[in-house]
């Protein structure tokens, strides 16, 4: 298991986080984003018409496989089988996205592994987008970024495909003369229900890995991100209520004992160039100074600035020229660099004469 805050990565509870377990239907999570990559490169529409092909249909999924019941004679939109694919957590609708952006499962699975590779998460391996196969493979840790990555980069798919229910498939989803009985699904997620600011993400089960969950959600401007993976049934407990459990509390001690921090500092100065084309260059900070604390900790945070006053051309468009560092009871805590804003050059003949017969 594992908690973090999604804007600093700031993890706030770990247990055993990098033990290797089967991710299961968390694994539809990647296939979203690979198919959410491929709308932003343009290769997919998300409004465009898909059939869905014979293999993938509902009735050749695994047993006891959940599905958004995909079947023949059917025609619905990219979105559509999106929100099948994650809220109805459907195996079918997986198979159907490998083969719209990859074109067979083999050649998704190959492009699920160069992406986590991209995004530099090593552990992380999948034969299949799913989480059906128990040869996927993740950890609490990497799984946990993972989730904030995406939230970064996708931050509206959290509206648009974490529903708490999804009706599929409805009359115009069937061709001429075609009937089937529209079916109302639930999220397996019950924190989108009753945990306060819950938006997502997904939860999932095979017998190799127990129940797991990713669950995210916002209050006050934080947003935490906890992931537990591996939980089995007690006497007392079933697999799904201890599983949502765990994520309740670890998603409560987070709002509960900590906070998100911008300490104030002075404003950077410019900073003088010499033998440059213009005399100084705006500095500022890399990202905003943020830190997450425990509430006790809160009044001990400061931060401080150090600058450079002068430098030599050319500086170059984020030169590094002095850092805000973020101390708590005096010691540091975090370091943002203050970076040059805009490039500068070397100066013409007159102005280096200039620059260079003055006192440094």
């Amino acid at each position: 298991a594992i908690l973090i805050e999604a804007q600093t990565g700031t993890v706030l509870y770990a247990l055993h986080a990098d033990k290797k377990i089967p991710p299961a239907s968390l694994t539809k999570l990647i296939t979203l984003e690979l198919a959410l990559k491929a709308i932003h490169d343009g290769k997919l529409n998300p409004n465009a018409t898909v059939v869905p092909v014979s293999w993938a249909w509902a009735q050749n999924m695994p047993p006891d496989s959940s599905l958004m019941f995909l079947g023949p004679d059917q025609h619905l939109t990219v979105n559509q089988l999106l929100t099948g694919l994650i809220v109805d957590s459907g195996n079918d609708a997986a198979y159907e996205v490998a083969h719209l952006v990859a074109g067979t499962v083999p050649a998704f699975a190959k492009l699920m592994n160069q992406e986590v590779a991209r995004l530099g998460f090593p552990e992380m391996h999948f034969v299949e987008p799913s989480g059906i196969s128990s040869r996927n493979i993740t950890t609490a840790r990497e799984y946990a970024y993972f989730c904030r990555q995406f939230i970064r980069t996708y931050p509206d798919a959290l509206h648009e495909y974490f529903r708490r229910s999804f009706t599929y498939p409805k009359p115009s989803n069937m061709g001429p003369g075609s009937r089937s009985t529209p079916i109302a699904q639930k999220s397996r997620d019950v924190l989108l229900w009753d945990y306060p600011g819950a938006d997502g993400l997904k939860t999932g089960y095979i017998i190799e890995s127990g129940y797991n969950i990713a669950s995210t959600a916002v209050r006050n401007g934080m947003r935490m991100i906890a992931v537990v993976l591996g939980v089995h049934a007690t006497r007392s407990m079933s697999g799904p209520e201890l599983m949502a459990l765990d994520a309740r509390h670890l998603l409560s001690y987070g709002f509960d004992n900590y906070t998100k921090l911008r300490p104030s500092y002075p404003a950077p100065r410019p900073v003088g160039v010499w033998d440059g084309k213009a005399g100084s260059v705006a500095i500022s900070p890399q990202e905003r100074p943020t830190v997450v604390v425990r509430n006790s900790d809160a009044e001990h945070i400061k931060a401080t600035l150090a600058q450079a006053h002068e430098v030599l051309a050319p500086v170059r468009s984020g030169d590094e020229l002095g850092a805000v560092t973020i101390t708590l009871n005096g010691q540091s805590i975090d370091r943002v660099p203050l970076i040059a804003e805009q490039e500068v050059g070397r100066a013409g003949f007159v102005q280096h004469t200039i620059d260079t017969a003055a006192p440094f």
